[in-house]
């Protein structure tokens, strides 16, 4: 089933979402023979087949589900009438399915070029690349303007000045798609300062409130690397209980993009030498 194989690919240079289903075992007579495959895709369409009928009907169900909480599952059916467990077939016998959910791979953009800036990006990748897959120089509003957000992705304001954090903040809070997570570092004063400028420009407070300001969670972090590190807890600390405690995305993906203005070129070459 390589037109399988190739979906996947495609969703995954797309950044759509879809649960593939794979048939790992099964006793003589079922339907599905080991290896067969399908996708499900969020609204129920599908590309493959794991056997047909209401087999494949019940797979299509737990498929969804798989989407809805973002988490694999092994499922074991029992293909007869008569049993506690059957599903209502004829065929006899037993059939195990494996259910992996294919998500969209997220993307971390930084905003900012300084000391944190070098071990955020590596903490973001999952093998810890020692510097982003994507920089961008230029001005800090135009090059957020630029970008289409999705409700994976991760903002992290971190320039080097006031004035460049909030103009970042308040084009990442205009946008239609915002950013899952959006974060900024800096102190109260200046946080405080900069929203109070938002509102005056007419940035509503259900906005701000999705902003994480201060930045990252308090481990107590004193260096760079300790403060990136902290802010990417609170990322992935968001990612996996956006239900439960925080608010916003599995495992954290490979793509990290860096955005700076173009001042901050000579600093981001002298501390990435290092």
């Amino acid at each position: 089933m390589p037109e399988i194989f190739e979906e996947i690919a495609r969703a995954k240079r797309e950044r759509t979402e879809a649960a593939l289903a794979t048939v790992v075992g099964g006793e003589k007579g079922v339907p599905g023979r080991t290896g067969f495959r399908m996708l499900v895709y969020p609204d129920g369409k599908i590309l493959g087949t794991v056997g047909g009928g209401l087999l494949e009907a019940k797979v299509r169900e737990e498929a969804l589900r798989c989407l809805d909480d973002k988490k694999p599952r092994l499922l074991e059916f029992v293909l007869d009438e008569e049993s506690a467990d059957g599903i209502g077939v004829l065929c006899g016998g037993k059939v195990k399915i494996s259910l992996e959910p294919i998500l969209a791979t997220p993307t971390l953009y930084v905003f900012g070029g300084g000391h944190i800036a070098v071990p955020l990006v590596q903490f973001a990748s999952k093998e810890r690349f020692p510097l982003a897959d994507e920089v961008t120089l230029g001005d800090f509003g135009a090059a957020t303007r630029s970008i289409e957000f999705s409700e994976k992705d991760c903002a992290v304001i971190i320039t080097r000045g006031h004035e460049h954090d909030e103009t970042v903040l308040r084009e990442c809070l205009v946008k239609d798609g915002l950013p899952g997570y959006i974060g900024m570092v800096g102190s109260k004063e200046k946080i405080a300062r900069t929203f109070s400028h938002l509102r005056e420009s007419g940035v509503p407070d259900r906005l701000l409130a999705r902003v994480r300001a201060p930045i990252g969670l308090d481990i107590g972090a004193r260096t760079p690397a300790e403060i990136a590190l902290g802010i990417m807890a609170e990322v992935v600390a968001q990612r996996y209980s956006h239900r439960d405690r925080l608010a916003g995305l599995d495992g954290f993906g490979s793509k990290a993009c860096l955005i700076m203005h173009k001042q901050t070129l000579l600093l981001f070459n002298q501390i990435s030498c290092l």
